[in-house]
């Protein structure tokens, strides 16, 4: 992994979210009640928009930082 190299931070996030929702639905077959329900609700749902905005923001911020590092190398030379 280079310096400033988020992208393998951001894929590892995705595939965890991806990877909670799966297990979600396997728990869910089993676990069903009123308590599921609200785990889901409190715990589960507003992680989702988290990570979303999360992985926005460092695929805005890669884009800074690539910049940044180009802007440097290039002036490396003078």
């Amino acid at each position: 992994m280079r310096v400033g190299d988020l992208s393998s931070g951001a894929s590892k996030l995705a595939n965890a979210l991806k990877q909670l929702h799966i297990k979600w639905d396997s728990a869910t077959d089993a676990w069903h009640d009123a308590r599921a329900k609200a785990f889901h609700k409190d715990s589960v749902e507003p992680l989702t928009p988290a990570v979303k905005e999360t992985l926005d923001g460092l695929g805005r911020l890669a884009e800074v930082l690539d910049r940044a590092i180009r802007d440097v190398s290039d002036t490396d030379g003078l």
